[in-house]
């Protein structure tokens, strides 16, 4: 279950739909992108609720085909220059979704339906733009959009810590969407997660309300300490606002 990155990221091929956790510049898995960027995966399919900088590394490495995003940015560092670039030029797609139809579609996979029922996005262009379609409430005859289940090849989080079985860890009280990284893990097809720091299994349980995943639900563990750097882990460390804005310029 504890891995090194090589072992992990021989759970992405080229092609993949790869799931990033974190949101904007909390608790993005920067190691493992980092690493991802380098291994020369391409093709790749990037879904990310809340993208940051997992957007600009993995494009600058060339290994992008499209990014599903609700949000792509730096947050209070203004715009991401390369997928702003990227997708003026064509080089990368942009399948932009609302937030609702992308936290729908993973709350399908993850509840094992095919599809979820919403209002979201009617009357958008986005209904023509991704080829929804509308089912009829039995009960009501009202119109409802059917949002398909999206299902990841892979996901990759970055968490507090986890013990040798795999079961994984997150400070209490939650980051701002943690939630968004669980539905991620469960709706994927195969998961991979970065931690601080690996501590026995007395200590999980002794600490059980802090678990947020277990190890049938996770394929891969790798020590990563600092592993969000530059983006933050609340609450044991800060978003490098100098790299930052480096990234930004």
């Amino acid at each position: 279950m504890i891995v090194s990155f090589d072992d992990a990221l021989e759970l992405v091929r080229d092609g993949d739909t790869v799931a990033i956790g974190g949101a904007v510049l909390s608790r993005k898995p920067m190691a493992a992108v980092r690493a991802l960027a380098a291994s020369g995966r391409r093709d790749l399919e990037l879904v990310t609720f809340a993208g940051s900088l997992e957007v600009e590394r993995l494009l600058a490495a060339g290994a992008l085909r499209a990014v599903r995003s609700s949000y792509v940015g730096l947050g209070s560092h203004g715009p991401a220059p390369r997928f702003t670039a990227a997708v003026a030029s064509r080089e990368v797609e942009d399948l932009e979704e609302s937030e609702w139809m992308l936290l729908g579609r993973l709350r399908a996979a993850a509840a094992g339906m095919p599809f979820i029922v919403t209002r979201a996005a009617m009357g958008s262009d986005l209904v023509a733009a991704r080829g929804l379609r509308e089912v009829t409430d039995p009960y009501t005859h009202e119109s409802l959009l059917a949002i398909p289940a999206l299902h990841p090849d892979l996901a990759i989080l970055h968490a507090w810590r986890s013990d040798p079985h795999g079961n994984i860890q997150m400070s209490w009280p939650p980051d701002h969407l943690a939630d968004v990284d669980l539905l991620m893990a469960r709706a994927a097809r195969r998961v991979i997660v970065t931690v601080e720091q690996v501590v026995e299994a007395d200590e999980v349980i002794a600490n059980a309300r802090d678990t947020v995943l277990y190890p049938f639900e996770v394929d891969a563990v790798v020590i990563a300490e600092r592993g969000a750097t530059p983006t933050a882990l609340p609450p044991f460390y800060e978003a490098d606002a100098s790299a930052l804005s480096e990234e930004a310029a």
